[in-house]
């Protein structure tokens, strides 16, 4: 009986024993996948805040770009990135790529990023027309400034006429009516077009573009000269958070002329142009330095480089050869390219000198491909 009592008492012990051993062994189990979920989930979270965290930097700065990998620490763990321009599926993107981690967890995801611009519609074209946009002589080109992602448009509202030979563009010709090509070896090549979309469309909506009256902002000047003004030798506009804004109460002459920092000439007559237009120390992606008028934008001398964002009320006209235009054209009237080896090579306009005239709605990063 005693025997068989004690007997009794060790089973339930070693049955205890057993069974305290299978729970505290699945407590464990439990423990470290909970443990483990928990990890995967937070490195997952670090590597998202790491991705919504540059593509802030990204809206604030769009040439912001981190070719040599960086590290940033975020809630107890690492993020090592890395930002770079790229192009996927024929479309021009950045690419964020992140590798996050947490205790032993490493997750690493590419997310590509796609910038609009904020910049109204009709100021996204390299060369933009109410009325016809003629291409005269030979060896004219419409390319990209630095950014060979981006193609350098040209539309008009009316007409767009190619008369010459050996021309170039990076970038789509529309137009809201006809399309004439005159000349020989047109050679139309967007930088981008994901979609394989005809490089030229006709009968397309028109992009309506604002007249630009002088005098309505004449208040915004932080300089104004009350007749005809010539430009030569250096000038010195404002910065980037604070453009200066000239005002010219007659026609501009600009002759040889070095800009430096941000900002913009206003004429209510024409601007003529009969020598360079340099920017110092310039910004490689967005055009700082603009000249808008109510009369007509004419550039006179031949091999000649104008480096700004033009705004014309009426036509726009570039009369000798060798003219090379950096930045954009933009007229409520004609834009002609007169002669032999006539260029523009499209840099967009930075906001800044944009804004006091015309509505800008920022637009942020959107991600268009995202793999983890």
């Amino acid at each position: 009986m005693a025997k068989t009592f004690i007997i009794v008492i060790l089973g339930a012990i070693v049955i205890y024993g057993v069974s305290n051993l299978i729970i505290n062994q699945n407590i464990y189990e439990m423990s470290e996948e909970t443990i483990d979920s928990y990890s995967q989930t937070k490195v997952r979270n670090i590597g998202n805040s790491a991705v919504e965290i540059i593509k802030v930097r990204i809206a604030e700065d769009n040439s912001y770009r981190v070719t040599t990998a960086q590290a940033m620490n975020l809630d107890e763990g690492t993020a090592t990135f890395r930002v770079i321009d790229t192009t996927y599926s024929g479309e021009s993107l950045i690419k964020i790529a992140v590798s996050s981690n947490y205790l032993d967890n490493n997750k690493c995801i590419e997310a590509f990023v796609k910038i609009e611009s904020s910049l109204p519609n009709f100021l996204n074209k390299g060369v933009m027309g109410e009325k016809e946009i003629t291409f005269n002589g030979d060896q004219i080109a419409v390319r990209d400034t630095n950014n060979p992602n981006l193609n350098a448009d040209v539309h008009s509202n009316q007409l767009v006429k190619m008369n010459g030979s050996n021309y170039f563009f990076e970038g789509f010709i529309t137009s809201a009516g006809d399309i004439v090509v005159g000349g020989t070896n047109i050679n139309i090549v967007p930088n981008s077009n994901p979609q394989n979309s005809p490089v030229t469309k006709k009968n397309v909506s028109p992009i309506s573009i604002p007249d630009f009256i002088a005098t309505n902002h004449l208040a915004k000047a932080t300089q104004t000269y009350n007749g005809d003004k010539t430009f030569s030798g250096n000038l010195t506009l404002g910065t980037k958070s604070s453009p200066a804004i000239i005002y010219v109460k007659g026609k501009v002459i600009m002759n040889s002329t070095n800009v430096t920092g941000y900002g913009l000439i206003i004429a209510e007559n024409d601007i003529e142009i009969y020598g360079s237009v340099s920017i110092n120390s310039a910004n490689s992606k967005f055009s700082q330095f603009g000249m808008f008028t109510s009369g007509k934008m004419i550039m006179n001398n031949a091999n000649k480089t104008v480096e700004a964002t033009i705004y014309s009320q009426k036509e726009t006209i570039l009369n000798n050869q060798n003219i090379n235009v950096i930045g954009s054209i933009t007229s409520k009237d004609k834009v002609t390219f007169n002669a032999l080896q006539n260029k523009l090579y499209y840099k967009p306009a930075d906001e800044s000198i944009i804004g006091p005239f015309f509505p800008i709605t920022p637009k942020r990063p959107k991600i268009a491909h995202w793999y983890e």
